[in-house]
């Protein structure tokens, strides 16, 4: 006799794990089921389901459930999900219809959901209520590992590119990532356009496919075509590159959807869109015996040259950076050298620490690095710390003390020491992040570098958030861009807020550069690691992220990428947050 059904609910931070458990019963047919909400926002919520057929075996599988709280399906993978009302319905797509007695399947989706988003209670699998009972005889195939990372079937490799980019949707029935269900969502929060910028609906056209085949948010242009401005940028055109035709557009926040689907809760890191910035530099010189210290590269031989193509998230606008250290990296770069043409090349994916977590370091206002500044614990809580840079270098109140005193420094664009000024708040961020195995050594330290970002820490205001334009109004030495917004504010008799698009506060003015750089690889050149480039190993495991490293270059090169600002057109009307 099957005994009733037993539901737990187990919460874990924002996930919530319902089980379907029952005790052993005779029954010729029966299954199991394992709903997981793995991670949950606002309002909207990603979901995974495992089903466990323990009846005969099955060609084709419909799973139905029933929400108590009004939450819809929005988009699902590996399986096709409809709903009716309340009522949801699964059905198995054409790799994993077949279900052994035994075996497991496992596919996800995205929600939305408000006021309250409590977990299904019973489930049926072709019209058999999932009581978990197991089944007499012999199964007649081995039970499965659920698949924790969905994605396409093997036996077809993932899509990619974008074939629509910047012109339509994805696909119907199209994988979302949660960076683009965030974007594109009618209840995302990743844009949120103003009055005269361009539609969510066509922001959300301009999307590719990642190497799970989900869909992306990727670049875009300031202005779309049709002559709305977005609000923000994100740099380099990627098909720019001469590394484009390998490395194609860059998916955002994949290494964060890897880390939701294979990660617990408290481990998930997820980066505001505005952030991702991308930067193309092809024939970049490597100079003999530079090693980054001078702010110009120095005269000498040239000892290689690199194509650069990388997407950072580097936002300069919102609280985060000062106590969360980890950002993403997406990084292609080949350099060839100039005698016999030894070429080494990395296509490297990782969320890479920068300095340690939970704070950061003053920035060269009111001078490099200093005492470390510890704000609260960071997210995820077990983010990595790197010791070996400088870390994240962020203004804070002794660079507005160090203003007010007078106190000068070197820059390098004045013969002798100049006074700091509001326009010298800026942000650099350094990383030292290597992978090694078996006959692989890769190392890169690169400097991200920002000349106007909008924010500067204070703890005394809310969210120890304070806003660089607002000192403009203050009896401080300004600079040059305070005497922009001064001037501004004499013509209109209006004070500049800190996301106006004509403030020039606003992240736009950045020095990226790639920095130290080397590969030395004897052994295969795909490498799989975790989302911290940790864990070398020569096959996939769960959770793991593809790499590519490719030479053997004898020693460390420093790499310059390029300065450029990328709000200088005003009609692009660029604005923080960006």
């Amino acid at each position: 006799m099957v005994t009733a059904l037993a539901a737990t609910t187990v919460a874990a931070g924002a996930g919530i794990v319902a089980a379907i458990t029952a005790q052993p019963a005779a029954a010729a047919a029966g299954c199991g089921v394992t709903y997981t909400v793995a991670s949950q926002w606002n309002n909207g919520f990603t979901a995974n389901v495992s089903v466990r057929n323990l009846g005969d075996p099955l060609t084709s599988w419909t799973l139905t459930w029933a929400y108590a709280n009004g939450q819809q399906v929005t988009q699902a993978w590996n399986a096709t999900v409809s709903q009716s009302g309340g009522q949801v319905t699964a059905r198995s797509v054409s790799y994993n219809g077949s279900l052994g007695t035994g075996a497991t399947t496992s596919f996800g989706f995205n929600g939305s959901w408000s006021g309250t988003n409590s977990s299904p209670t019973s489930f049926s699998l072709n019209g058999t209520t999932c009581t978990g009972a197991p089944v007499t005889g012999n199964p007649t195939s081995s039970p499965t590992t659920p698949n924790t990372s969905p994605s396409v079937p093997p036996s077809s490799p993932p899509p990619t590119g974008s074939p629509a980019w910047g012109r339509g949707l994805p696909p119907a029935g199209a994988a979302h990532s949660m960076a683009y269900h965030i974007v594109a969502a009618s209840d995302g929060t990743g844009y949120t356009p103003r009055a005269n910028e361009c539609s969510r609906e066509i922001h959300a056209r301009y999307w590719t496919y990642g190497p799970d085949g989900k869909v992306y948010p990727t670049w875009h242009p300031p202005r779309d075509p049709s002559g709305c401005s977005f609000g923000h940028e994100h740099g380099d055109d990627p098909r720019t590159s001469d590394l484009y035709s390998t490395a194609s557009w860059p998916p955002f926040g994949y290494t964060s959807e890897v880390m939701l689907d294979s990660m617990p809760q408290s481990s998930h890191r997820h980066e505001d869109h505005v952030g991702h910035k991308v930067l193309a530099v092809n024939n970049s010189n490597v100079i003999q015996g530079d090693n980054g210290t001078s702010f110009f590269p120095p005269q000498g031989t040239v000892i290689a040259t690199c194509d650069i193509l990388l997407k950072f998230h580097q936002g300069t606008h919102s609280p985060d950076a000062f106590s969360n250290n980890v950002h993403e990296l997406l990084l292609n770069q080949r350099c060839t050298a100039s005698n016999g043409g030894q070429v080494t090349e990395a296509r490297y994916n990782a969320m890479i620490p920068l300095g340690r977590a939970g704070g950061f370091s003053p920035s060269e206002c009111p001078g490099f690095g200093g005492q470390f500044i510890n704000v609260q614990s960071a997210v995820p809580a077990d983010s990595p710390s790197d010791t070996r840079s400088l870390g994240r270098l962020i203004t804070e109140p002794g660079c507005v003390q160090a203003i007010r005193e007078g106190r000068t420094h070197n820059d390098p664009l004045y013969p002798n020491p100049v006074p700091f000024t509001v326009s010298d708040m800026d942000d650099f961020w350094f990383s030292d992040v290597s992978v090694t195995g078996s006959g692989l050594n890769f190392r890169i330290a690169p400097l991200f570098y920002v000349v106007n970002p909008s924010r500067y820490y204070d703890p005394s205001k809310p969210n120890r958030l304070g806003r660089i334009v607002d000192l403009c109004y203050t009896d401080l030495a300004g600079g040059d861009y305070c005497n922009q917004v001064r001037q501004i504010t004499q013509q209109t008799g209006q004070q500049i807020a800190w996301d106006d698009p004509r403030s020039p506060f606003k992240g736009t003015l950045r020095e990226f550069r790639p920095g130290s750089f080397s590969v030395q690889n004897s052994g295969p050149t795909t490498v799989y690691t975790d989302v911290y480039g940790r864990n070398a190993s020569s096959t996939p495991f769960t959770g793991s992220i593809r790499q590519y490293f490719s030479g053997n270059g004898g020693t460390t090169m420093y790499v310059r990428g390029s300065t450029k600002d990328y709000g200088s057109n005003s009609a692009d009307g660029i604005r923080a947050p960006n």
